[in-house]
């Protein structure tokens, strides 16, 4: 025993250990996942708030890897009315309780406007409210951990044209 403290005396161990532990860390990697846009066709209104829980979490579910953003473009959407609002709210709930966050495209500045004087806005954040999917998609990008590349994946979400989401 003496053989061994005397072959490595304490201060000898006390300053390796720090350089022991770096080593044996993982390396930070940004955090995997993946942004899901979703194209609302129909109306959406509190009949169908329910049908829209269920399908968005069911898309939610299915990504692999898991969803860390969702864009749902509310384009094709006529009108923005209480019902709507109250389900784009449940919807933001869902998808926090699954770690993801919802981003919505809205045009319409009159849609926009409606989002913010009920409310609906303010709980979702602000900055979720996009005029475009390519500029939600860049956006939901940007919020990741290190450095912000345009891989291939990100390129071929920005060309194509968001999931259809058809509701009842």
């Amino acid at each position: 025993m003496s053989v061994s403290v005397a072959r490595f005396p304490a201060w000898q161990i006390a300053a390796a250990w720090p350089r022991m532990v770096a080593r044996s860390r993982p390396k930070a990697r940004p955090a995997a996942g993946q942004i899901v846009c979703l194209r609302l066709t129909g109306q959406l209104c509190a009949d169908t708030a329910e049908a829209l829980l269920d399908a968005v979490s069911a898309r939610v579910q299915a990504a692999m890897p898991a969803a860390y953003e969702v864009v749902l473009d509310l384009t094709d959407t006529p009108a923005v009315d209480d019902g709507a609002q109250a389900a784009l709210l449940s919807l933001g709930d869902l998808l926090v309780k699954s770690h993801a966050r919802l981003r919505l495209v809205l045009p319409d500045a009159e849609a926009r406007a409606a989002l913010c004087d009920g409310g609906t806005a303010g709980a979702i954040g602000a900055d979720a409210l996009h005029t475009s999917v390519r500029a939600a998609v860049l956006a939901a990008h940007a919020t990741r951990p290190g450095p912000a590349l345009v891989t291939p994946a990100l390129r071929m979400l920005l060309e194509n044209p968001p999931e259809q989401l058809l509701l009842p």
